[in-house]
């Protein structure tokens, strides 16, 4: 999480395509030490092999939702950048298919 100004700017660095471990440019540890230094968390994500892509997503999510609860973040009045809607109110879709064997994020 970084802070920038007088409002809480909450970023998640996401190294994506984690599946494709033969042409990776950037090592685990390379991304994590960028991440910790700018003061942000860090998550890989594989879209084909459905590997973290909803975790990063909740993640970013729920630490908007800490910070709005903590008043670290202000809603204003029409504004439109966040919405709350509460996780029992959201219809779920169909369960995605997991690949066989072990994420290798």
């Amino acid at each position: 999480m970084a802070t920038q100004g007088p409002h809480k700017v909450i970023f998640l660095l996401v190294g994506h395509k984690s599946d494709l471990q033969s042409t990776r440019c950037v090592s685990a540890q390379e991304a994590e030490a960028l991440a910790a230094s700018l003061g942000m968390a860090f998550m890989e994500t594989s879209a084909k092999n459905n590997c973290n892509v909803d975790l990063a997503f909740d993640t970013l999510a729920d630490a908007i939702q800490q910070a709005l609860e903590q008043g670290d973040i202000q809603l204003q009045e029409d504004w439109g950048g966040i919405r709350l809607i509460h996780k029992t109110q959201v219809p779920s879709g169909p369960p995605r298919k997991q690949p066989p064997g072990p994420c290798q994020c």
